[in-house]
């Protein structure tokens, strides 16, 4: 085949192999460098197969290059033509320039593409790398079984549950099943029953004695999907060396798990000190307390927790426990009077005296974005938290709310998916992601959505509300009558009812569901909607001053998202409440 090897033969004489040699050693070179680099930012090596195919896409245009262009002392010149004299004028003209730009132009697309792929990430908009469920090792930590035959140390073994949870979130590459799904595991069930309810690869067992001021704890970490005993281990502490337990137990899963840790994760997993023993065990008693979820839950956690930074003023701890706690009684339609700025006083004492608390800055944004409806250092706050501790399920949710107000709807829904993977089993997520698929249009993921929550806890009012604002929207109105007359009777959520009988021309019952709601409580927001609901735009105008004066932390997505609003954007009124906000209308 002469024509073959001649034209390996000019190959050979331009350069070519040459050049593809350099370009190949070149390119993996840098990759040995990129690889290096994402390692200690804690980038998973998944990442580099953006620059692998980068460096794929290139190869072609190095090939380009090397068989038209020679790289002399004197610049960039053409290859001569076989057989060219030395006099041959091998400056570049018009066509070489055209092409070297046409070079550049697509190798900077390349680049530009795959940063923007790298920047973007699994979790559009988040910037860090751990919200992909394929980038993640997925934990859970199930209940520590209490040993020392106390119903008192109830809190202890709860509240190490809590903080083993909180050291494993601080990980990127771990993605930590939440408190409230973990805790619906019962001893019946198998290790395969446990990773299919859960979605989780590894899980972590074990079990909490104490003998007086001695706590000892056994932890065991299994692989859900071949059973295999990874690691087990024993630990005896006293309460102030709790935490660097906890931070033990971190590091050797992630070395187990054969995890490699950012030296930012590093540095937070080799604190050693923490509180004395006596604020440790009130900040477990207020965390115990808090975890309840309820307003009396959250009054009792903040009780225990101001006594605990009367006693130690210096404990970030629990600090931050009185910022979240006092932000759970805010962020209410039925908001507790001065509960934000008290949330925003200790969170900012808590970063003073530890700047690594991400539960602090999950406070400092719900402030931010409830109260202050300052929208940019809410978002911020949310994603320093989640840089923070990527399993931190409330900053993914307060997050995914705010993005909604901002009509970033993709981001917000994928935001709002993640909770369901961090909480699968808690029906306030899985609630109001169905709301926000209905939103988004998604009408059969908000139906399947819904159902799931109803089959989580039938009477969950947040389900009935989307599921029946979902066939509103979709026009069968009778299904949305129906669902929404499971919301007659709920102060909170009666509006729903209301607005739906009377978006079917019922305007008597739905008069009657109004006159309940008055009865009960004058509240400006459900006010708001129910009016909204009935097309009163004079009394729905009423209601929102003074849901915007009495500063009800829900007020903006009043405004803007909720759909019994909607209707009233082409009021001059509500454009100024926009405008005071500096938020828009969605299209």
């Amino acid at each position: 085949m002469p024509g073959l090897g001649q034209f390996v033969r000019e190959m050979r004489r331009r350069r070519v192999f040459r050049t593809a040699a350099i370009y190949i050693v070149g390119v993996w070179a840098l990759l040995e460098v990129i690889a290096l680099a994402f390692q200690s930012f804690g980038i998973p090596d998944t990442a580099l197969q953006h620059i692998w195919l980068a460096g794929i896409a290139g190869f072609p245009l190095a090939v380009i290059f090397g068989w038209r262009y020679d790289i002399t002392p004197a610049g960039i010149v053409r290859t001569p033509p076989a057989g060219a004299a030395d006099t041959t004028d091998l400056n570049l003209r018009k066509p070489d320039y055209i092409i070297l730009v046409s070079l550049i132009a697509v190798a900077v697309i390349f680049a530009g593409s795959t940063i923007n792929e790298i920047r973007q990430g699994p979790l559009r908009g988040a910037g860090p790398w751990y919200a992909a469920a394929d980038l993640a090792t997925a934990i859970a930590v199930l209940p520590l079984e209490n040993l020392s035959g106390d119903t008192g140390q109830e809190f202890l073994s709860a509240g190490l549950h809590g903080a083993l949870i909180t050291s494993l979130s601080r990980i990127t590459q771990f993605r930590v099943t939440s408190r409230f799904s973990s805790r619906r595991v019962t001893g019946d069930m198998s290790l395969a029953d446990i990773r299919e309810m859960l979605g989780v690869d590894k899980i972590l067992s074990g079990s909490v004695m104490r003998e007086g001021d001695q706590v000892r704890v056994n932890v065991t970490l299994v692989d859900a999907q071949t059973e295999q005993l990874l690691w087990t281990e024993s630990f005896t502490r006293e309460f102030d060396g709790l935490i660097s337990m906890q931070n033990e137990v971190a590091s050797a899963v992630a070395r187990e798990v054969k995890v490699q840790l950012t030296p930012d994760e590093e540095r937070q997993l080799a604190v050693t000190d923490g509180p004395d023993s006596a604020t440790y065990e009130a900040y477990l008693k207020g965390m115990f307390q808090l975890h309840k979820g309820s307003p009396r839950g959250y009054r009792r956690a903040i009780e225990i927790f101001t006594e605990a930074v009367e006693n130690d003023p210096t404990s970030a701890l629990a600090y931050a426990g009185l910022a979240i706690g006092y932000s759970q009684l805010g962020h209410s339609p039925y908001p507790v009077a001065g509960a934000y700025p008290r949330a925003k006083e200790a969170a900012q004492r808590a970063l003073e005296y530890d700047s690594d608390l991400a539960e602090a800055y999950l406070a400092v944004g719900m402030y931010k974005i409830y109260y202050e409806w300052d929208f940019a250092g809410g978002e911020e706050a949310f994603l320093r938290a989640l840089e923070l501790n990527p399993s931190l399920v409330d900053a993914h949710y307060h997050y995914a709310w705010l993005l909604e107000l901002l009509l970033r709807d993709e981001e917000a829904i994928e935001y709002g998916e993640y909770t369901t993977e961090l909480n699968p089993l808690s029906p306030f997520y899985t609630a109001w992601l169905a709301d926000q698929y209905r939103d988004a249009g998604m009408f059969e993921q908000a139906i399947a959505e819904a159902q799931t929550t109803i089959g989580l806890n039938p009477n969950y009012p947040v389900a009935w509300l989307a599921l029946g604002q979902t066939y509103l929207d979709m026009g069968r109105v009778d299904e949305a009558i129906e669902a929404h007359e499971h919301l007659r009777n709920n102060r909170f959520w009666g509006f729903a009812f209301a607005a739906t009988l009377a978006t079917a021309d019922r305007d008597e019952d739905a008069a009657a569901v109004l006159e309940f709601v008055h009865k009960r409580e004058n509240n400006p927001f459900t006010l708001s909607l129910i009016y909204g609901g009935l097309e009163d735009r004079e009394e729905t105008m009423k209601w929102m001053r003074a849901a915007r004066d009495e500063k009800i932390p829900w007020f903006p997505w009043l405004v803007t998202w909720f759909p019994q609003t909607k209707s009233m954007h082409d009021d001059p009124r509500m454009q100024q409440f926009a405008a005071e906000l500096g938020i828009e209308f969605p299209d």
